[in-house]
This record gives C-alpha cells, sequence and structure tokens, in this order.
C-alpha cells in the first residue's frame, strides 16, 4: 500500500500515513488551504463550528466539519467526516476505499485526535425513502453558538456517533440569529424542531414564550437540555411530542397563536407514528402552510426552510390562500457553505396585505 506524508495542520511535523491512492494528496491540499482561511475567518467571527470542505474534489465525494468543545468539551477539538453518495462513474467498492483515505489523513490535515474524528455514513434504507446508518453508542459533547445579537453563546449538546447528525445544522446558523432578532416578545412555535436550536435563539432573543413540536422524544429531551443548559426554563417553554402535520391542525381548533413560526421539515418522513401517511416537502409544502397560517397572528411571520435540492414554493397556491412569499435563501447562506449555495432554501411567509 502506498504512503503519504502528511504535514500537520501547522505546517509542521510530518506523519507518513498509508493510504491506497496517492491522489489523496490533492485532497490533503485542498482541506487545509480552506482550514486555514476558515479558522481565521471563524475566530474573527466568534464561530465555533463551521464546515471546511463540502466535496470541492469529486473524487472525495464528502463533507468535513470542525467542532470546537466548549464547556464541559473545553480544549477539545472534533471532525465529523459525512459520506456523499458516490456519482455514477464511481463504484461503491472505490468510494469505500477513498473514504477510508479520507478518514485516514483527516487528524493529520486538521489536527484533531482520531478518536475525535466521526464518520457519518449515509446509506438508502430498504424500498428507499429515509438514509439510515448503523447505531453506535452515543459520544456527547458540546459546542457553541453565537448571538451578536446580546453578545453572548449559547451552550449546544452534540453527538457525533449516535445519530447520523449531530444535532446541529450549521447551514441554518445565518438563519437561527435571524429568528433570534425577529423573537422579541413574540410567541415562538418551532415545527420539526430537531434538537431545538432555533428555539434556544427565540428564547435568548426575548421571546414571550416558545412552543417546540418534534416527533422524536429523543430530539425533544436534547431540545429541553439545550434550553435548560443556557437558563431557558419553566412556564413560558413548551415541548410537544407529536406528529406536526395533525397538530397543527388540532392546535388551529384552539385559541392558541402565534407571532413567529420557524419550520424546517425534513424533504421526506415515513415515520410509524404517521400510520400510512408520508410526508414529502415538494408535494406537502403548501397544505401545511396554509395549515400554519391558521395559528398565525394577523401580523405574523413563518420562516419556512427545506433542504430539497430543486426545491419550487408553490407560490400560486399560497397567493390563492392569501399568504405571500418572500424568498430569502441568499442571505441565509453562511460563508462556509458559499460553494454550496443549494444546501437550503428559505422563505418569509405572510398573510398577504
Amino acid at each position: 500500500m502506498p504512503t503519504i506524508s502528511v504535514p500537520d495542520a501547522h505546517g509542521g511535523a510530518e506523519h507518513v500515513v498509508e493510504v491506497n491512492d496517492a491522489k489523496v494528496r490533492q485532497f490533503v491540499d485542498r482541506v487545509r488551504k480552506v482550514a486555514k482561511e476558515r479558522r481565521k475567518w471563524a475566530k474573527r467571527e466568534h464561530i465555533a463550528c463551521y464546515r471546511v470542505y463540502d466535496a470541492d474534489i469529486p473524487e472525495y465525494n464528502v463533507a468535513i466539519e470542525l467542532f470546537e468543545g466548549k464547556g464541559e468539551s473545553e480544549g477539545n477539538r472534533y471532525c465529523v467526516v459525512a459520506e456523499y453518495r458516490a456519482p455514477a462513474s464511481i463504484g461503491e467498492d472505490e468510494a469505500a476505499v477513498r473514504f477510508e483515505d479520507v478518514l485516514a489523513v483527516v487528524p493529520f490535515a486538521l489536527d484533531v485526535p482520531a478518536e475525535n474524528v466521526f464518520a457519518k455514513q449515509r446509506r438508502k434504507a430498504k424500498g428507499g425513502g429515509q438514509y439510515t446508518h448503523e447505531q453506535h453508542e452515543s459520544h456527547v459533547a458540546f459546542t457553541t453558538e453565537p448571538d451578536y445579537l446580546k453578545q453572548t453563546d449559547y451552550l449546544v449538546e452534540l453527538d457525533f456517533s449516535g445519530y447520523l447528525d449531530t444535532g446541529l445544522f450549521l447551514d441554518h446558523r445565518v438563519t437561527r440569529q435571524m429568528v433570534g432578532k425577529m423573537a422579541e416578545g413574540a410567541r415562538f412555535l418551532n415545527l420539526f424542531s430537531y434538537t431545538g436550536t432555533a428555539t434556544l435563539h427565540a428564547a435568548g432573543g426575548g421571546a414571550f414564550s416558545t412552543t417546540t413540536v418534534d416527533m422524536s422524544q429523543t430530539y425533544l429531551d436534547r431540545a429541553r437540555r439545550n434550553m435548560q443548559r443556557n437558563g431557558f426554563t419553566g412556564a413560558p417553554h413548551h415541548f410537544v411530542r407529536a406528529d406536526v402535520t395533525s397538530w397543527i391542525v388540532q392546535e388551529a381548533a384552539t385559541s392558541h397563536r402565534y407571532d413567529l413560526v420557524f419550520c424546517d421539515p425534513p424533504t421526506f418522513s415515513n415515520g410509524k407514528a404517521m400510520g400510512e401517511r408520508t410526508w414529502d416537502v415538494q408535494r406537502d409544502h403548501a397544505k401545511l402552510l396554509q395549515a400554519i397560517a391558521r395559528v398565525l397572528k394577523p401580523e405574523g411571520t413563518i420562516v419556512f426552510s427545506c433542504n430539497l435540492r430543486g426545491f419550487k414554493i408553490d407560490a400560486a397556491a399560497l397567493d390563492a390562500a392569501g399568504l405571500s412569499v418572500q424568498d430569502i435563501s441568499e442571505q441565509t447562506i453562511p460563508h462556509d457553505f458559499e460553494r454550496n449555495p443549494k444546501i437550503h432554501r428559505c422563505f418569509l411567509v405572510k398573510r398577504a396585505g
């Protein structure tokens, strides 16, 4: 097996690493170059977690994110290497070999202990649909998310090995900060809340109350812990385990109304709690937004986002329902995702007129 010599992240000691393909040198050079720029940017912007590589070289089709440990994890650095589906021109065996090479060189290229480098491999479930992965024992750590409005940082729980995602979607960093700025005095609702980081920003931004809804009790528990660690506890903060599409219809029958709603649904879902139904964001988003509008105060705002490539919002259906749409996708893409501006779409939805 060939070897390459990899300088450490600071250009110091050389490390001899066994790899399967000498082409990995190009990958290492690219990662180190981008990481150097991102490190300076992150320090300037007081950002502890950021993406350093996003399939820049087609042969190495992965995303790499760095996390600085804070709180109980202070002084530690972590790295997540997430595998994308290989291009059609590259066979599965070849892609697996290249993924092994990436994992071999990343600790030296980014100065992260090998035991703190975590692989996230995405595989289609049988019959298509959601991505799955093999479960492992969770490795929990903590980092921070900046709030420029309050000139503070929020402590956030991460799970590097137990789930496919860590618990913090970095591409929505700007979106969460925007939610915080809009939340002062608002009754805030977070739908498909995941681990509740948008709720954290809303609470920090001065929301009058928050309601956090997700179908997963695991994610809700983490959302509650994230809030508690940052001092947001008590009666104003509610956590609801429910299928959002059913719950929002039931909520409309109550007197509860919201000033600000954040809705970031999955692309596709067929969870057991949904019974025979499935969720498809392209097919179902207009109907969902119309339902959300029924719990929205007259001057309220929905911040709606999704990660489906090629997503097209049904402006005609929303207009017919008396809703106006503003596409704010471009202004919500963080610097570390500028190379991939289609990472998400984001819209402001309000009642027309």
